[in-house]
C-alpha cells in the first residue's frame, strides 16, 4: 500500500482544472499493489482528496451495503455520487471535474498533502494558516504520539 508523505505547492490550470501530481508522490504508489489511477472523493472538510484506485476499492468492499433502502445506505450515497475516477496522462496530470472544483475548497495555488493512505488537496493560502496554528503545538503532538506508542508496546524505552 502507498504511503503518502510530503507537502507539494502546485497550481491548477484554470482553463482546463489539469493538476501535476509530483513525481515524488507518484513515486510512492506501486502500480501491481496501489493501480495506476485515482479515485478523487471530496473529504468531509471539503477538501479534494486523492486515494489510489485499488486501495479505494478495498475500502469501499468494507462498507455494508443491501439491495434493500436504508437510512444507514442513504448517508454513503453521496460518498458514492461524489466520486470520480481520474486517470494521469503520461505526465502524471489529472484533470479535476467541473463540479468537484465547485463543491470543494479549492483554489488556483494548491497544496498537496502526504496523509498516509491518501492525498489531500488544501489551498495554498489556508494550508499554511494552519500550519502557522498546529507549529506552536506540534513538539507536544510528537511527544504524546510517542507517549502513545510507548505505552502500546510498538516501541520500547
Amino acid at each position: 500500500m502507498a504511503l503518502f508523505v510530503g507537502e507539494f505547492d502546485q497550481t491548477i490550470d484554470a482553463v482546463k482544472h489539469r493538476l501535476a501530481i509530483p513525481t515524488a508522490l507518484r513515486e510512492q504508489i506501486v502500480p501491481d499493489e496501489d493501480g495506476n489511477e485515482f479515485y478523487l472523493i471530496l473529504g468531509p472538510d471539503r477538501h479534494l482528496w486523492l486515494y489510489p484506485d485499488k486501495y479505494y476499492r478495498e475500502l469501499l468492499a468494507t462498507l455494508e451495503r443491501s439491495p434493500i433502502p436504508s437510512r444507514k445506505n442513504q448517508k454513503g450515497d453521496l460518498l458514492f455520487a461524489f466520486a470520480r475516477v481520474l486517470k494521469p496522462d503520461a505526465q502524471g496530470r489529472v484533470v479535476l471535474p467541473e463540479k468537484a472544483m465547485q463543491r470543494a475548497t479549492v483554489s488556483d495555488r494548491i497544496t498537496l498533502i502526504g496523509k498516509g493512505d491518501h492525498i489531500e488537496l488544501w489551498p495554498t493560502d489556508e494550508w499554511e494558516r494552519y500550519v502557522e496554528d498546529a507549529l506552536d503545538r506540534y513538539s507536544e503532538d510528537v511527544l504524546d504520539a510517542g507517549d502513545g506508542l510507548s505505552s502500546s508496546g510498538v516501541i520500547d524505552k
